[in-house]
């Protein structure tokens, strides 16, 4: 069996079997609890790669930790009873989640597909979705600018009637870049992702480059992690 967990105890049959349901219980009891409990009080809707490898330290411990005060026995030292807990517990744990991992990873492609293969229907348009990959707002690519991030919303900055307009998303630039084609829009700023086809130029000041919007007089900087990208398009 996995990690050897039918030698922990010496036991067999339904003992063992009901020993290794309520590991199982256990274990299934404190996710939830994080999951819908915790999360819910500390209002966390996403998480961040950072502040997902956090949590799901977070939930190893605290799994480990209720393990300890279960299973300890007398004549055992709780703090390496409980490292020995704690072990177990992550080789347990890495399996839901990596298949969870999996799982979103197949339906954000899913969802990408889905609505690139919608906007290949309407010539030249690009769909912006909310936070939910519902379209919001389908512009011609030449139209839009740049998007701007505004607390918990995008501004998306595109040109109308030749004026430069603006519409508040809800979604963040993470979500948009994941989704959209980075062939046509390309992150420069932790605030700012830009239409590679509505660049007018990018000049050198003092060290820092910055970009040059067409059809606007707004100037958005290039933050130094992502230079590279703009290489080729810089001479």
């Amino acid at each position: 069996m996995p990690y050897n967990i039918n030698l922990w105890e010496d036991d067999k049959g339904v003992d063992q079997f009901i020993r290794l349901s309520k590991f199982s219980a256990i274990g299934i009891s404190v996710l939830a609890f994080s999951q819908f409990v915790l999360r819910k009080l500390f209002g966390i809707k996403k998480f961040s790669l950072v502040e997902f490898v956090f949590w799901v330290f977070f939930e190893i411990t605290l799994m480990a930790f209720v393990l300890s005060l279960i299973y300890q026995y007398d004549g055992v030292v709780f703090w390496p009873f409980f490292l020995e807990c704690l072990h177990y517990a992550s080789l347990v744990i890495i399996i839901p989640y990596t298949i969870a991992l999996l799982i979103i990873y197949v339906i954000q492609l899913r969802q990408k597909r889905n609505i690139k293969s919608n906007l290949s229907n309407i010539t030249n348009l690009i769909g912006i979705p909310d936070e939910n990959n519902a379209v919001k707002l389908s512009i011609p690519l030449n139209s839009l600018l740049y998007f701007e991030s505004a607390d918990n919303y995008v501004a998306v900055n595109y040109i109308d009637d030749n004026k430069v307009k603006k519409k508040l998303i809800r979604n963040t630039l993470k979500n948009l870049e994941i989704i959209l084609d980075n062939a046509i829009v390309k992150r420069c700023h932790r605030s700012y992702i830009v239409n590679l086809k509505n660049i007018k130029l990018i000049e050198k000041v003092s060290g820092k480059f910055l970009i040059h919007v067409k059809n606007s007089n707004v100037v958005i900087p290039i933050s130094a992690n992502y230079i590279p990208q703009f290489k080729m398009h810089m001479y």
